[in-house]
């Protein structure tokens, strides 16, 4: 139940006297008499059902059938009395005006001044001073080379094959657990949750451990166990870096994929099957183009976030020679002296194939009404029974998050107990040592790199709550017709990859007389830029499930904006907002792609510094034990994440009863 404030009670009752008669009327005429007295009456109402509505106790009979007020029951607002002031109703009229500007003004700078920076530089001369006149010479040096097909096609294939692979691997989880009664689906959306723990950094890492031809354990034992004189497996390969993304973003596909499978009334097929159609053709014709938007709205994304992928081809891709997009950029701008021209230049490419996805995506979505399976007509959502194949199927799903995500993470523990390489469960543990985990506790540049990326963590998700928050209320309630304009600001960066963002951001305040370079500032920048989209996502849908006649009764009832805020829509909100929070806090804790960019000699992060201990050639120990550092706590924090969400829906299941 909300808290409300003495106050807001004070206002509601004020609201009530504030159409009492004054004075004595025993003498004035009877018709007028009688018409204040039900003045009154409404206005006593009228409090009462404000009080009633923020307790959650409004009942039917709040109004007389026919009268002006509130009927939850219905969830209708009628026409209530205005008792605000002209200049209180000016006054909230203007503010929401002001938050949009705010908010617009904000959001533009965080996207647009990166890309414009980008897209002066890569048209104007490097003169090692700064950017010099209008010129082509960026786009002639960066693409007049000869690795710049390659530099394509590389790039273009690993996204698609990570797009790919991902995507079966996550349909098929998604169909298991949303579409059968195959035992454990709960546990499953646990693990895939607990996946966005592991930084993409330590998968990397851990995948080398397991098949790099010289020192990969499971080569190791695939050549004992098969009497083999060669490894038989390469991660250093374009199919290994697929393998090494694809296994640590497949859960992320059955989360995309899992409410439009859940969503999707069978009754559809049954027609189809009682009208003569086979599985296949029903498959065909009916499954699969109802799915279509939920298929390419995955493929989309896991296709963008192949091509910003930084951490895969830096450790994998990189010592095989296979170069993409991503870390072309960095190399041109780490150079001597730096060519941003020409980083600029290749960032603009790899952007353009970015927002070609994106409008490609649009466009086949574009009618999205006719994909509708849920109706008021009785929607009946139903799972396929597998009789005993139900154990069979679970165990394989369960087998593909052992060997995918619980491979790599029990081999950086296992590693980070050990000075030199080690097999699992086949190194003598009175080998094991607790020195690795003692020298990065006692490391000084990984206290400093732990304080600064939770204090940047913390206060990226912060903002990206509060301001999606404002955002997101101003689209839907304030001011609808703006929506359009405020989510495609918002949802802008989904389609930037990370790289582009830190190159981006480097480049403009280095132009901008902003003293923020080298400092944790222009961390926090790229990070707010970046996750805006998935704080938006949160707070949209948090917006769209509370009912506007809270907010309508309070303004009413004269209580202020910041009032309706605090009081009634921050309580309701406060577990969705908290969700989107935890999830903003774990993406930046993990951020690799923009802070290998923006961080400078004083400045650490833990990406970096488990990066820059890995190319070092630090100890394999010591490296695994700062992952199982970051792991840890990660995991901790989203367990408490799907507490939430769990809290969440069962708060949605009351107000549906």
């Amino acid at each position: 139940m909300p808290t409300v404030s003495r106050q807001v009670w004070a206002t509601a009752d004020a609201a009530g006297r504030a159409v009492e008669p004054a004075g004595d009327h025993r003498d004035a005429d009877p018709e007028a008499s009688h018409h204040r007295a039900d003045e009154s009456r409404r206005g006593a109402q009228m409090a009462a059902a404000f009080r009633s509505t923020v307790q959650g106790t409004v009942s039917p009979r709040a109004y007389p059938a026919g009268e002006s007020g509130v009927s939850v029951a219905n969830n209708r607002l009628y026409d209530l009395p205005r008792v605000a002031t002209v200049g209180r109703l000016a006054a909230l009229a203007s503010l929401p005006n002001l938050m949009l500007v705010g908010c617009v003004v904000v959001v533009v700078w965080l996207v647009l001044v990166p890309l414009s920076a980008l897209l002066y530089n890569a048209f104007t001369e490097d003169t090692g001073f700064g950017p010099g006149a209008l010129s082509l010479d960026n786009f002639i040096e960066a693409y007049s080379s000869w690795h710049i097909p390659g530099l394509l096609w590389n790039s273009v294939v690993f996204a698609l094959g990570t797009a790919l692979a991902t995507f079966v691997m996550g349909a098929l989880v998604a169909w298991v657990v949303e579409r059968t009664d195959a035992p454990g689906a709960s546990l499953f959306h646990v693990m895939s949750l607990l996946s966005f723990a592991v930084p993409g950094l330590l998968m990397a890492m851990a995948w080398i451990f397991v098949f790099s031809p010289n020192i990969g354990w499971g080569n190791a034992a695939l050549k004992t166990t098969f009497g083999l004189s060669e490894a038989p497996l390469n991660i250093y390969s374009m199919a290994g870096m697929v393998w090494a993304l694809s296994s640590h973003y497949f859960p992320l596909a059955y989360l995309v994929l899992g409410p439009a499978l859940r969503a999707l009334d069978l009754r559809m097929e049954e027609a189809a099957l009682m009208a003569g159609a086979s599985y296949r053709q029903v498959f065909a014709k009916v499954t699969l183009p109802l799915l279509r938007p939920a298929i390419l709205s995955a493929l989309l994304l896991l296709f963008v976030m192949g091509m910003a992928s930084y951490e895969v081809p830096r450790l994998i891709g990189r010592p095989a020679r296979i170069d993409v997009f991503t870390t072309d950029i960095q190399g041109a701008i780490i150079a001597a002296p730096p060519a941003f021209g020409v980083a600029s230049a290749l960032g603009l490419a790899l952007l353009a194939i970015c927002v070609l996805a994106v409008l490609f995506y649009r466009r086949a979505t574009q009618h999205a009404e006719s994909f509708a399976t849920v109706t008021g007509k009785g929607y009946r959502p139903a799972r396929i029974k597998l009789g005993r194949a139900r154990w069979p199927v679970a165990l394989g799903i369960g087998a593909m998050f052992t060997f995918a995500l619980g491979l790599p993470v029990v081999t950086l523990l296992w590693q980070s107990f050990f000075r030199n390489l080690a097999q699992p469960f086949v190194s003598t543990p009175a080998r094991a040592t607790l020195e690795n985990y003692e020298f990065i506790l006692s490391y000084p540049i990984f206290l400093a790199a732990v304080k600064t990326s939770v204090l940047l963590a913390a206060m990226a998700a912060t903002i990206v709550a509060g301001l999606t928050f404002v955002m997101a209320w101003i689209a839907q309630r304030s001011l609808p017709r703006y929506a359009l304009i405020l989510d495609a600001l918002a949802f802008a960066p989904i389609a930037i990859p990370g790289v582009i963002v830190g190159a981006g951001i480097l480049i403009a305040y280095l132009m901008l007389p902003i003293p923020i370079y080298n400092t944790i500032w222009i961390l926090l920048v790229a990070y707010v830029t970046l996750y805006l989209p998935y704080g938006m996502r949160f707070a949209s849908s948090g917006i769209a499930q509370i009912h506007r006649e809270l907010e309508e009764m309070a303004a009413v009832s004269g209580a202020g904006l910041a009032q309706t805020f605090t009081r009634i829509l921050l309580p309701l909100l406060a577990p969705v907002l908290l969700a989107g929070w935890i999830y903003v806090f774990v993406l930046a804790v993990r951020e690799l792609g923009a802070s290998i960019f923006l961080v400078g000699p004083g400045t650490h992060v833990l990406g970096t510094i488990s990066l820059t201990m890995w190319e070092e050639g630090g100890s394999y120990g010591a490296v695994a034990a700062l992952g199982v550092i970051q792991i840890l706590p990660l995991i901790v924090i989203v367990a408490g994440l799907r507490s939430i969400e769990l809290r969440i829906l069962r708060r949605a299941q009351v107000q549906q009863s």
